[in-house]
């Protein structure tokens, strides 16, 4: 149970008094213990005068009724009224029902939206993708958004860079001379490669860090993979003329070394996963600059 603008655990807050609103100790933004959806029976709501523990049986977790009388002291107690905990034996990470990765979600949202939440998301807050994503990686999915990303970055982003729109211009009046074709089909190939050379260049920097360990257990190439396809909004800078592209790759290196990170847990572990992402990163981005440039 964390909060919703600084991400700070919630769990065994103090109530506050009658009339007034829990307030986060960390950045002061008000919640409601109804702003949450939790594992059903799998969260403590413990009545603040007796320690007496309430389990939600709704689908979202809450209690029913939403008001009751305590058993133990006969106390008046609502979900706000309650000191909220997870249930013994469970941890923290599992007590909350998981909050997907936009791009993965099944509320019936429009594919662009999804894409676009993911994309904002990856760019802004990539240290929260890995609490987002399931126990089963699932690369298709995470492909086909870095796809997406890579295309903008090198078909629009590519064009408006090195002026292939205006190339095509200057062809128009006079009619496109064969060389002049040929030429563009090998931009568009090269281009073409270049996105899925991006795939190529997720894999380096998750293949770098697959050796290091969370909590634990190793990460695992295929979540690394998520992790680093699902941080690429920063492509979409690509479009930016001229220094957009290396501004766009830089934007998804800092944010994909960032969630790495963020999920290894172990002591140093966070520095060594940036280093070696950042490593992978450098070393993986040449690949579809060089494409670019070579068939344009």
């Amino acid at each position: 149970m964390r909060c919703t603008n600084c991400d700070h655990a919630l769990w065994n807050q103090p109530v506050p008094p009658a009339g007034e609103t829990r307030l986060c100790p960390e950045c002061g933004a008000p919640y409601r213990a109804a702003d949450f959806e939790y594992g059903r029976g799998k969260v403590r709501f413990c009545c603040p005068h007796c320690e007496t523990g309430y389990y939600g049986t709704s689908r979202a977790g809450h209690l029913e009724p939403a008001s009751f009388q305590c058993v133990g002291c006969a106390a008046e107690l609502t979900m706000d009224a309650c000191i909220i905990r997870p249930h013994d034996f469970v941890r923290e990470q599992d007590a909350m029902q998981r909050t997907e990765v936009p791009w993965l979600s099944r509320r019936g949202e429009g594919a662009v939206r999804r894409w676009w939440s993911t994309c904002t998301l990856g760019l802004a807050n990539s240290s929260l993708l890995a609490r987002r994503l399931g126990s089963t990686p699932r690369l298709a999915p995470a492909t086909v958004f870095l796809l997406l990303n890579a295309a903008v970055a090198s078909f629009l982003g590519s064009m408006l860079t090195f002026g292939l729109t205006g190339f095509l211009q200057r062809g128009l009046p006079g009619g496109v001379a064969g060389s002049d074709f040929t030429m563009i089909l090998m931009a568009l190939a090269g281009m073409l490669a270049a996105t899925f050379g991006f795939v190529l260049v997720a894999a380096i920097p998750a293949a770098c860090t697959a050796l290091l360990h969370s909590r634990g257990k190793p990460l695992g190439f295929g979540r690394a993979y998520e992790l680093v396809a699902y941080s690429s909004g920063g492509l979409l800078v690509s479009v930016v003329p001229c220094c957009g592209l290396p501004l766009g790759y830089f934007l998804w290196l800092v944010a994909g070394s960032q969630a790495l990170a963020s999920a290894i847990d172990t002591r140093g572990g966070g520095v060594a996963a940036s280093i070696l992402a950042v490593l992978g990163f450098l070393v993986g981005g040449t690949i579809p600059f060089i494409l670019i440039a070579a068939l344009r």
